[in-house]
């Protein structure tokens, strides 16, 4: 009988989760509820700083974000290719137009360098993701923003919990998001998080998350729909429901014991796994914290160990399809040669919080034995 499958993502509820779900579910104040509100309380003190607005999706919120920065037709956004559709799709929901960057190979990352390159005078702004976790150069890409009048917007939607030099992630961007999505370090089922810089645009962002109704004025004292209350600007429909934030502020709470885990797992791999012809761990800088949403190393033989793990029940990536081959965006490709060397040996392994030490040890003698193959 072969070892128990080892997986990449654990989205599973335990029973102090779902006792923390019942009443709520038995109440019935399922869509709107106090744990919105203190949601956004319970993350802008665990951050330290930023006014903390709860939408439905991450989508939705990285949307908003550009809508609040004013990106809209015609502006350009420097944006990493390899990310996930759920980020880079915001882009073209406001009718901006992604201008791909290129990855730093060795920090997996956007390139500052390239940042460069490929501004042009339409370039309002960029969206730097913390991939998998591991936090971008923050210093530099806010100097490089500062310096060409761009606004920064961190998609950070799997980093919560990261750190550079020593601050959350999340707090050097004019804006923030963070996901709730049901894999992530705060698994909510569904739904985000935006970090607002300051109360004026966080009150717009309450706003717009709800078609742009202004809900302290939309009833009136017999609770109908107020006909003197206007509607200034047309939003969305994106609020948080009660339920899915529930279940993320009682997962907030346990975060950084968590991520301590993941912490562990990954010095106890690298160490595991030093020396191992063909795999090699991406690094990152002194002033970085990752989070680890994922274990990244680039790998020789990639594609022949991605399979060769999944038949052995070890679940393992690419991770991401780098967006600029979708034509929808109506981007003009650029060369991307790191990004096509990143792709041609990236990896990523299960690191995570669940993982029992049966599983770690799966994972490396796994590797182990499909790397030393040839």
């Amino acid at each position: 009988m072969g070892s128990p499958p080892v997986a990449l993502f654990d989205c599973r509820l335990g029973p102090e989760a779902q006792a923390v779900l019942q009443p709520v579910l038995a109440g019935g104040q399922l869509a709107a509820g106090p744990n919105v509100a203190g949601l956004e309380q319970d993350l802008a003190a665990y951050l330290g700083g930023g006014r903390v607005v709860a939408l439905g999706d991450m989508t939705h919120a990285l949307t908003l974000a550009l809508q609040l920065a004013g990106i809209g037709p015609g502006d350009e956004v420097l944006t990493l290719a390899y990310n996930c559709l759920s980020s880079n799709t915001a882009i073209a929901q406001v009718g901006a137009v992604p201008v791909w960057v290129d990855i730093d190979p060795a920090l997996a990352c956007l390139s500052v360098a390239d940042c460069e390159a490929a501004r042009t005078p339409r370039t309002r702004a960029l969206v730097v993701y913390h991939v998998a976790g591991y936090p971008a150069p923050l210093e530099a890409l806010r100097a490089f923003c500062d310096q060409h009048h761009l606004v920064l917007i961190e998609d950070a939607n799997n980093a919560l919990g990261a750190r550079w030099n020593g601050r959350p992630v999340g707090l050097v961007g004019d804006f923030a998001v963070f996901s709730f999505y049901a894999n992530r370090q705060v698994n909510g089922i569904e739904g985000a998080a935006l970090v607002c810089p300051d109360e004026a645009t966080a009150r717009e962002a309450l706003r717009l998350r709800r078609f742009g109704i202004d809900m302290t004025t939309f009833r009136d004292p017999l609770g109908e729909i107020n006909p003197a209350s206007d509607v200034l600007r047309i939003g969305m429909s994106s609020p948080l429901s009660h339920v899915n934030a529930t279940l993320a502020r009682h997962q907030l709470r346990t975060l950084d014991e968590r991520l301590a885990r993941n912490r562990r797992h990954v010095a106890w791999l690298g160490q595991a796994l030093a020396g191992v012809e063909g795999i090699d761990p991406i690094g990152w800088p002194d002033q970085a914290d990752p989070a680890f949403w994922v274990w990244l190393v680039r790998c020789a033989q990639r594609d022949r160990v991605l399979a060769e793990l999944k038949q052995q029940g070890i679940q393992c990536a690419k991770l991401h399809q780098p967006n600029d081959v979708y034509t929808g965006f109506g981007s003009p490709r650029r060369p991307l040669a790191q990004t096509d060397r990143f792709m041609a040996g990236i990896l990523a392994l299960p690191c995570g919080w669940w993982l029992t030490e049966a599983a770690l040890v799966s994972v490396a003698d796994g590797v182990r034995r499909c790397a030393g193959r040839r």
